[in-house]
Protein backbone atom coordinates (compact mmCIF):
# COMPACT_ATOMS: atom_id res chain seq x y z
CA UNK A 1 0.00 0.00 0.00
CA UNK A 2 0.97 3.47 -0.94
CA UNK A 3 1.27 5.34 3.03
CA UNK A 4 1.59 9.12 3.42
CA UNK A 5 2.42 10.58 6.29
CA UNK A 6 1.40 14.04 7.67
CA UNK A 7 3.55 15.64 10.18
CA UNK A 8 6.70 13.82 9.35
CA UNK A 9 9.26 16.01 11.15
CA UNK A 10 7.84 15.76 14.68
CA UNK A 11 8.48 13.29 17.36
CA UNK A 12 5.84 10.60 15.93
CA UNK A 13 5.42 11.50 12.64
CA UNK A 14 9.81 11.01 11.91
CA UNK A 15 9.70 7.86 14.41
CA UNK A 16 6.95 6.40 12.30
CA UNK A 17 8.65 7.25 9.05
CA UNK A 18 12.03 5.86 10.08
CA UNK A 19 10.41 2.57 10.97
CA UNK A 20 8.23 2.18 8.47
CA UNK A 21 10.96 3.01 5.13
CA UNK A 22 13.32 0.53 7.34
CA UNK A 23 10.81 -2.24 6.62
CA UNK A 24 10.49 -1.37 3.25
CA UNK A 25 7.04 -0.26 2.65
CA UNK A 26 6.28 2.71 0.51
CA UNK A 27 5.95 5.81 2.03
CA UNK A 28 5.16 9.54 1.02
CA UNK A 29 5.97 12.53 2.60
CA UNK A 30 3.61 15.95 2.85
CA UNK A 31 4.60 19.54 3.36
CA UNK A 32 5.63 20.30 7.19
CA UNK A 33 3.29 22.99 8.97
CA UNK A 34 6.39 24.73 9.59
CA UNK A 35 7.30 26.18 5.93
CA UNK A 36 4.15 26.60 4.94
CA UNK A 37 1.72 27.97 7.53
CA UNK A 38 -0.49 30.54 5.72
CA UNK A 39 -1.85 27.74 3.20
CA UNK A 40 -0.74 24.44 5.15
CA UNK A 41 -3.77 22.78 5.01
CA UNK A 42 -4.47 23.86 1.04
CA UNK A 43 -1.40 22.32 0.60
CA UNK A 44 -1.34 19.24 1.90
CA UNK A 45 -4.44 18.93 0.07
CA UNK A 46 -3.26 19.38 -2.79
CA UNK A 47 -0.57 16.91 -2.95
CA UNK A 48 -2.63 14.18 -1.24
CA UNK A 49 -4.65 14.95 -4.57
CA UNK A 50 -1.80 14.58 -6.92
CA UNK A 51 -0.05 11.72 -4.95
CA UNK A 52 -2.89 9.54 -3.97
CA UNK A 53 -2.27 7.48 -1.07
CA UNK A 54 -3.90 4.51 -0.06
CA UNK A 55 -3.56 5.17 3.67
CA UNK A 56 -2.82 8.57 5.12
CA UNK A 57 -1.76 8.84 8.87
CA UNK A 58 -1.92 12.23 10.18
CA UNK A 59 0.75 12.57 13.25
CA UNK A 60 0.64 16.57 12.84
CA UNK A 61 -1.22 18.24 15.89
CA UNK A 62 -0.79 21.82 17.55
CA UNK A 63 -0.94 21.66 21.46
CA UNK A 64 -1.10 24.55 23.65
CA UNK A 65 -3.20 24.66 27.10
CA UNK A 66 -3.38 28.05 27.37
CA UNK A 67 -6.94 29.09 26.87
CA UNK A 68 -7.10 32.69 24.48
CA UNK A 69 -9.01 33.26 21.10
CA UNK A 70 -5.55 33.46 19.12
CA UNK A 71 -4.88 29.85 20.36
CA UNK A 72 -8.59 29.03 19.79
CA UNK A 73 -8.35 29.46 15.92
CA UNK A 74 -4.91 27.47 15.80
CA UNK A 75 -5.99 24.45 17.42
CA UNK A 76 -9.03 24.30 15.54
CA UNK A 77 -7.27 24.57 12.34
CA UNK A 78 -4.50 22.68 13.19
CA UNK A 79 -6.53 20.20 14.89
CA UNK A 80 -10.08 20.07 13.43
CA UNK A 81 -10.29 21.66 10.12
CA UNK A 82 -7.00 19.89 9.13
CA UNK A 83 -8.96 16.58 9.03
CA UNK A 84 -11.98 17.49 7.48
CA UNK A 85 -9.90 18.89 4.97
CA UNK A 86 -7.34 16.15 4.21
CA UNK A 87 -10.50 13.19 4.93
CA UNK A 88 -12.57 14.97 1.89
CA UNK A 89 -10.00 15.42 -0.39
CA UNK A 90 -8.77 11.68 -0.16
CA UNK A 91 -12.00 9.88 0.41
CA UNK A 92 -12.22 11.08 -3.46
CA UNK A 93 -9.80 8.76 -4.55
CA UNK A 94 -11.14 5.74 -5.34
CA UNK A 95 -8.48 3.62 -4.10
CA UNK A 96 -7.94 5.49 -0.92
CA UNK A 97 -8.56 2.69 2.10
CA UNK A 98 -7.98 4.48 5.26
CA UNK A 99 -7.09 7.30 7.51
CA UNK A 100 -5.58 7.41 10.66
CA UNK A 101 -5.02 9.71 12.92
CA UNK A 102 -3.86 10.52 16.55
CA UNK A 103 -5.78 11.88 19.76
CA UNK A 104 -4.83 12.19 23.19
CA UNK A 105 -6.02 10.22 26.55
CA UNK A 106 -7.29 13.89 27.72
CA UNK A 107 -10.05 13.44 25.70
CA UNK A 108 -11.40 11.18 28.13
CA UNK A 109 -9.85 13.49 31.09
CA UNK A 110 -12.18 13.07 34.08
CA UNK A 111 -14.62 10.66 35.90
CA UNK A 112 -17.72 12.47 33.04
CA UNK A 113 -15.21 11.40 30.23
CA UNK A 114 -15.30 14.74 29.40
CA UNK A 115 -12.34 16.66 27.54
CA UNK A 116 -9.68 18.06 30.22
CA UNK A 117 -8.69 21.55 27.90
CA UNK A 118 -9.95 22.71 24.89
CA UNK A 119 -6.90 20.94 22.79
CA UNK A 120 -8.27 17.57 24.11
CA UNK A 121 -12.34 19.16 22.81
CA UNK A 122 -10.32 19.97 19.16
CA UNK A 123 -9.30 16.45 19.02
CA UNK A 124 -13.14 14.29 20.25
CA UNK A 125 -14.67 17.01 18.00
CA UNK A 126 -13.01 15.16 15.22
CA UNK A 127 -15.48 11.90 16.17
CA UNK A 128 -18.40 13.24 13.98
CA UNK A 129 -16.21 13.83 10.97
CA UNK A 130 -14.87 10.57 11.05
CA UNK A 131 -18.22 8.69 11.72
CA UNK A 132 -19.46 11.24 8.61
CA UNK A 133 -16.43 9.96 5.70
CA UNK A 134 -16.34 6.21 6.84
CA UNK A 135 -18.18 4.02 5.07
CA UNK A 136 -18.27 0.22 3.85
CA UNK A 137 -15.38 0.85 1.84
CA UNK A 138 -12.65 2.90 4.48
CA UNK A 139 -11.29 2.48 7.53
CA UNK A 140 -11.33 5.51 9.69
CA UNK A 141 -9.05 4.88 12.98
CA UNK A 142 -8.55 7.25 15.64
CA UNK A 143 -6.02 6.59 18.34
CA UNK A 144 -6.16 8.13 21.64
CA UNK A 145 -2.23 8.56 22.73
CA UNK A 146 -1.36 8.21 26.27
CA UNK A 147 2.40 9.62 27.25
CA UNK A 148 5.02 8.89 24.63
CA UNK A 149 8.98 8.86 25.77
CA UNK A 150 12.01 7.91 23.43
CA UNK A 151 15.13 8.63 21.78
CA UNK A 152 16.25 11.70 20.45
CA UNK A 153 13.17 13.39 22.11
CA UNK A 154 13.25 17.80 21.87
CA UNK A 155 9.41 18.20 22.87
CA UNK A 156 9.09 20.40 25.91
CA UNK A 157 7.63 17.65 28.26
CA UNK A 158 8.72 16.59 31.76
CA UNK A 159 10.82 13.65 31.29
CA UNK A 160 12.94 15.82 28.69
CA UNK A 161 13.37 18.47 31.75
CA UNK A 162 14.24 15.81 34.05
CA UNK A 163 17.16 14.38 31.80
CA UNK A 164 18.31 18.01 30.71
CA UNK A 165 18.33 19.10 34.48
CA UNK A 166 20.36 15.34 35.63
CA UNK A 167 22.99 15.70 32.95
CA UNK A 168 23.85 19.43 34.05
CA UNK A 169 23.50 18.41 37.19
CA UNK A 170 21.00 21.13 37.91
CA UNK A 171 17.47 20.89 40.04
CA UNK A 172 14.14 20.69 38.47
CA UNK A 173 11.69 22.64 40.11
CA UNK A 174 8.32 20.08 39.97
CA UNK A 175 4.58 19.40 41.23
CA UNK A 176 3.73 17.65 44.57
CA UNK A 177 3.45 14.68 41.78
CA UNK A 178 -0.27 13.16 42.57
CA UNK A 179 -0.71 13.16 38.85
CA UNK A 180 -0.59 10.11 36.85
CA UNK A 181 1.39 9.58 33.89
CA UNK A 182 1.40 6.67 31.62
CA UNK A 183 4.45 6.39 29.00
CA UNK A 184 4.46 4.42 26.25
CA UNK A 185 7.54 3.67 24.10
CA UNK A 186 7.44 5.55 20.94
CA UNK A 187 9.10 1.62 19.22
CA UNK A 188 5.97 0.62 20.18
CA UNK A 189 3.36 3.21 18.50
CA UNK A 190 5.41 2.14 15.64
CA UNK A 191 4.57 -1.57 16.19
CA UNK A 192 1.11 -0.61 16.45
CA UNK A 193 1.08 1.09 13.57
CA UNK A 194 2.48 -1.81 12.08
CA UNK A 195 0.29 -3.82 13.06
CA UNK A 196 -2.73 -2.01 12.07
CA UNK A 197 -1.78 -1.63 8.16
CA UNK A 198 -1.12 -5.54 8.37
CA UNK A 199 -4.80 -5.74 9.23
CA UNK A 200 -5.80 -3.05 6.59
CA UNK A 201 -4.77 -5.24 3.94
CA UNK A 202 -6.96 -8.25 5.20
CA UNK A 203 -9.41 -5.45 4.86
CA UNK A 204 -10.29 -5.68 8.86
CA UNK A 205 -11.24 -2.42 10.85
CA UNK A 206 -14.39 -1.23 8.06
CA UNK A 207 -15.86 1.50 9.07
CA UNK A 208 -14.97 4.24 12.44
CA UNK A 209 -13.04 2.78 15.40
CA UNK A 210 -11.26 4.51 17.86
CA UNK A 211 -8.96 2.66 20.59
CA UNK A 212 -6.19 3.98 23.16
CA UNK A 213 -2.88 3.51 23.03
CA UNK A 214 -1.37 2.83 26.91
CA UNK A 215 0.80 0.55 28.62
CA UNK A 216 -2.21 -0.17 30.87
CA UNK A 217 0.84 0.95 34.07
CA UNK A 218 -0.15 4.41 35.54
CA UNK A 219 2.51 5.70 37.27
CA UNK A 220 2.21 8.87 39.74
CA UNK A 221 5.22 11.37 39.13
CA UNK A 222 6.63 11.70 42.02
CA UNK A 223 6.72 7.42 42.18
CA UNK A 224 8.35 7.56 39.20
CA UNK A 225 10.85 10.37 39.53
CA UNK A 226 11.70 8.21 42.80
CA UNK A 227 12.17 5.21 41.00
CA UNK A 228 14.64 6.82 38.80
CA UNK A 229 16.70 8.06 41.73
CA UNK A 230 17.23 4.35 42.44
CA UNK A 231 18.65 3.26 39.40
CA UNK A 232 20.26 6.59 37.90
CA UNK A 233 24.48 6.71 37.97
CA UNK A 234 24.20 10.53 39.11
CA UNK A 235 22.02 12.05 41.70
CA UNK A 236 18.52 13.32 40.70
CA UNK A 237 17.92 16.44 41.75
CA UNK A 238 14.28 17.85 42.28
CA UNK A 239 12.37 20.29 44.12
CA UNK A 240 9.16 18.66 45.06
CA UNK A 241 5.78 21.03 45.53
CA UNK A 242 7.57 24.23 43.87
CA UNK A 243 5.42 24.58 40.93
CA UNK A 244 1.28 24.60 40.92
CA UNK A 245 -0.78 21.89 39.11
CA UNK A 246 -2.01 22.96 35.84
CA UNK A 247 -5.67 23.25 35.84
CA UNK A 248 -7.57 20.57 35.42
CA UNK A 249 -4.62 18.13 36.14
CA UNK A 250 -5.57 14.57 35.99
CA UNK A 251 -4.54 13.73 39.25
CA UNK A 252 -6.39 10.14 39.01
CA UNK A 253 -5.74 7.08 36.82
CA UNK A 254 -7.88 6.86 33.51
CA UNK A 255 -10.08 3.34 33.61
CA UNK A 256 -12.74 2.08 31.32
CA UNK A 257 -10.90 2.29 27.85
CA UNK A 258 -9.63 -0.53 25.23
CA UNK A 259 -6.05 -0.49 22.98
CA UNK A 260 -6.00 -1.56 19.50
CA UNK A 261 -6.34 -6.09 19.90
CA UNK A 262 -3.51 -8.09 19.65
CA UNK A 263 -1.33 -5.22 20.67
CA UNK A 264 0.52 -4.76 23.96
CA UNK A 265 3.74 -3.01 25.10
CA UNK A 266 7.00 -4.68 24.84
CA UNK A 267 9.48 -2.03 26.08
CA UNK A 268 10.41 -1.47 30.02
CA UNK A 269 9.71 2.27 31.09
CA UNK A 270 12.40 2.13 34.08
CA UNK A 271 15.29 0.12 31.65
CA UNK A 272 14.38 2.34 28.95
CA UNK A 273 15.13 5.59 31.11
CA UNK A 274 18.14 3.82 32.80
CA UNK A 275 19.65 3.92 28.97
CA UNK A 276 18.35 7.42 27.79
CA UNK A 277 19.35 8.77 31.18
CA UNK A 278 23.04 7.65 31.84
CA UNK A 279 23.81 6.45 27.75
Amino acid sequence: MKIGIIGSSGFLGKNLKNFLVKRKKKVTLFSSFNSNKKNWITKVSYEIKRKKPEVLINCSAYQNLSYSHKNIKKLLKSNLYSNIFFLDQATKNKNFKAYISFGTKWELGNSKKEPLNFYAATKQANESFFKFYSNKRISIISLKIFDTYGKNDLRKKFLNDLLRCYKRNRVLNITHGKQYLDYVNIDDICTLIDLILNNLKQKKNIGFKTYTVSSKKPIKLLSLVNNLKKILDKKLMVNVGNIKYRSNESLKPIKDFSNYPGWKIQNNLMKDLKKIFDG
